[in-house]
């Protein structure tokens, strides 16, 4: 049967996943291929954590040359990072446990806990532990407390609104290894919705790591996590999460996978259109591992448009036009609409789906910037989810708390401050920050809107005092919880490393370094954290 969809995997990518399956002559045609297609010194991660399955093809076939033996040692070194790498995650659940934190060890190291033949057989680049939402700032104390160090970020200025934005996890270890665990409060980065964390830990089963007893996910659960996962630009991740569906398929010892649960489960959470690529990926070389027509039935969920979304999709997320980012983000939100397979009866309906999902990635569109401006500050006004914790909520465009303040990282930004009951009328908002203007550069533009008037615009230069004061009047918001809301928009962000400047790859903005309501400071780096 020909499948509905265009290959996900390009054809260095199909020939390093046909080989590393290791089964029969296309598998020992395909490693010969890639023998002879690429030197050994050029392998790189994809071919590193395959490396055990690849050798297993060639011993199958009786292959043996000049870089055996270092294929060899890889395939070594492969069995001795994953066994090293437990003594921190079994670690790290004690200690978890020990505080009354329930923890869940997702993706490779809940494969190794189906069958720890595995940990010889492929590699992890570390084990992802979930926890839940509100357990994730205390969990992350606790790890501290247990000698565990973050990695690349500064978790104890961390705020209690981190954990509602783009970050889903950190890396952390105490055995001097770069990367030993992930500890995760989503289990995918882009799933924002706890009900789904609630549904892993309700139907999660007993696992064993080197004789410790781990909580992992229910088998459907499993498999959906790894096929909701990657995106096909990223083919390094599509490989490693085909070829763990496939082991996670062989391991399950006679247990039969619930298809039904599984579909339900990539449907309800707007998974369908991830989930149809990656299983047709593992279909096309291996079709008694998934139920015929299943691909074809979750490709059928999505409205109009996947076929353009998919290949948007292919292009890195660096190298997309503005155009392209927009329609990513609109075609996810359309999808989001249809929680069924899209039908003759939903065409009626697809106007006002249309509607709402321009409205839901507004940001994103390359035109009306300042109208757009003034639109996401109204839907930041309205949405009530920001302020979990009190003080200073840097939403949407804000990177990582850094020593001295935190960059803006997208065009637009929003941040937002939550003010008490008895407080009447506009408040005078100042803002502190740091424009990114690197050798060259002189000046710096942007636009700010606090709710009252038209946006201001501004510019910072090279002879302004810094850091540059951003002074604005701002509307209170809200019901349950007011606060004033400013929504930034910067006219000259760059890349450092696009410009040669650093290997830093945000689009850098503006440092915020202070925030000042009614003259009273709200948010200074050493006010921040938890």
């Amino acid at each position: 049967m020909t499948s509905k969809l265009p290959n996900a995997l390009k054809p260095r990518y199909v020939t390093l996943f046909r080989a590393a399956l290791g089964q029969g002559q296309s598998a020992i045609d395909a490693y010969q291929a890639w023998r002879a297609s690429e030197p050994l010194d050029a392998a790189d991660e994809v071919v590193y954590r395959t490396m055990p399955l690849l050798v297993a093809t060639a011993d199958m076939a009786g292959i043996v040359d000049a870089d055996t033996r270092r294929m060899r040692g890889v395939v070594k070194h492969v069995w001795l990072s994953n066994a090293t790498r437990v003594r921190d995650v079994v670690a790290a659940s004690a200690a978890l446990k020990a505080a009354g934190i329930a923890a869940l060890l997702i993706k490779g190291g809940a494969l190794f806990a189906r069958d720890e033949s595995y940990m010889a057989k492929r590699m992890t680049g570390d084990y992802d532990l979930l926890v839940r939402r509100a357990d994730a700032p205390r969990a992350l104390e606790v790890l501290r407390q247990a000698d565990f160090r973050s990695h690349g970020m500064r978790v104890e200025l961390f705020s209690e609104s981190d954990f509602d934005r783009g970050i889903h996890a950190v890396a952390m270890s105490r055995a001097g290894l770069a990367r030993a665990i992930d500890l995760h409060w989503r289990a995918l980065f882009w799933l924002d919705d706890e009900s789904f964390t609630e549904e892993l830990f309700k139907t999660a089963e007993t696992g064993t790591l080197l004789t410790h007893e781990v909580l992992i996910p229910g088998l459907a659960e499993h498999l959906a996590i790894a096929a909701m996962r990657p995106e096909p630009s990223d083919q390094n991740e599509m490989v490693s999460r085909a070829l763990e569906v496939v082991h996670v398929l062989e391991s399950r010892g006679g247990a039969k996978v619930d298809w039904d649960r599984f579909r339900a489960i990539v449907t309800r959470y707007n998974g369908s259109l991830f989930a149809a690529q990656l299983l047709d990926v593992v279909a096309r070389e291996m079709p008694a591992l998934v139920p015929d027509g299943l691909v074809d039935q979750l490709w059928d969920y999505c409205p109009p448009g996947k076929s353009i979304e998919i290949a948007i999709r292919a292009v890195p997320r660096a190298q997309r036009t503005q155009w392209q980012q927009f329609g990513v983000a609109f075609l996810a939100a359309l999808r989001a609409r249809f929680r069924a397979p899209f039908g003759g009866r939903d065409w009626p309906k697809l106007p006002g789906a249309a509607m709402a999902a321009f409205d839901a990635s507004i940001v994103h569109f390359p035109h009306l910037r300042d109208a757009i401006l003034k639109r996401i500050w109204q839907q930041a006004a309205r949405a009530t989810r920001s302020l979990r914790g009190t003080g200073v909520w840097f939403g949407q465009g804000f990177s990582i708390p850094e020593d001295e303040g935190r960059w803006t990282e997208r065009q637009f930004a929003i941040l937002e401050v939550e003010v008490d009951d008895q407080r009447r009328g506009p408040v005078a908002v100042e803002l502190a920050v740091v424009p990114f203007l690197p050798p060259g550069t002189d000046k710096f533009r942007l636009v700010a809107y606090a709710g009252i008037g038209s946006v201001s615009q501004m510019a910072a230069g090279r002879t302004d005092a810094m850091p540059f004061k951003i002074a604005l009047s701002a509307k209170i918001v809200g019901t349950a919880k007011r606060k004033v809301v400013i929504a930034l928009r910067m006219l000259d962000c760059q890349r450092p490393t696009d410009i040669g400047h650093s290997i830093d790859p945000r689009l850098l903005g503006l440092f915020v370094k202070q925030v000042v309501l009614d003259g009273v400071t709200v948010f200074t780096p050493a006010a921040a954290g938890p």
